[in-house]
C-alpha cells in the first residue's frame, strides 16, 4: 500500500465505522413499551440493588434521565464534545445494542437522588416519567452528553440507560 492509498483509507475508516454504527442502530429495535409492561410489573418491596446505589436511587435517577429529554437537562457537556465524542458514544452504544457508563454517575446538576425514597413511589415516578416520554409529541431537548436527538434516537439512549441500570436490580 502506497502512502496516497494509506492516507485515504485512513481518512475514510472513521467515517465508514459512525454510518455503520449508525445505520446498525437504525434497525435495531428499541421496545420501550414492553420495557414499561415489565417495569410495571415488578413487586416494588423485593427488589435489591447489587450497586453502589439503592434500588430506589437507580430507578429516581432513570426517572430524571427520561424527564429531562422532555423537558431540558440542567447542565450540558460543550458543543465541541457533543459533536464528536458524544455522538460517537451514542453511534456505538446504539449499534451494539449496550451502553456502558458508570452506574453510579448522577446527571450532571440534577438535584441528589433521595436514598430512603420507598421503592414504589420511585418506580411510579418512572413508569410515569417513561409514559410521558412514550407519548410526547412535541419537541425533545438536547442530550447532556448526546446533543440533538430524534425521537427514533432517544428510544434507544432511554432503552439502554434503564438496561444497563436495571441489570443492577434484582
Amino acid at each position: 500500500m502506497n502512502r496516497r492509498q494509506f492516507l485515504t483509507a485512513a481518512a475514510w475508516t472513521p467515517i465508514v465505522v459512525v454510518l455503520g454504527a449508525k445505520l446498525t442502530a437504525t434497525i435495531r429495535p428499541y421496545p420501550l413499551q414492553q420495557l414499561l409492561t415489565q417495569l410495571r410489573a415488578l413487586k416494588p418491596d423485593a427488589l435489591q440493588s447489587s450497586g453502589n446505589w439503592t434500588v430506589s436511587e437507580i430507578l429516581q435517577h432513570c426517572a430524571q434521565s427520561i424527564r429531562y429529554s422532555l423537558s431540558g437537562y440542567p447542565q450540558a457537556y460543550s458543543a465541541l464534545f457533543q459533536n464528536t465524542a458524544g455522538k460517537l458514544a451514542l453511534n456505538l452504544f446504539a449499534a451494539s445494542g449496550s451502553m456502558h457508563h458508570p452506574l453510579d454517575q448522577p446527571i450532571p446538576g440534577a438535584p441528589a437522588l433521595i436514598p430512603e425514597l420507598p421503592n414504589d413511589v420511585a418506580l411510579r415516578e418512572l413508569t410515569f416519567e417513561l409514559q410521558q416520554f412514550i407519548n410526547w409529541q412535541g419537541p425533545l431537548a438536547p442530550h447532556f452528553a448526546y446533543g440533538s436527538l430524534t425521537k427514533a434516537q432517544y428510544y434507544s439512549v432511554h432503552y439502554l440507560h434503564l438496561q444497563s441500570h436495571l441489570a443492577e436490580i434484582s
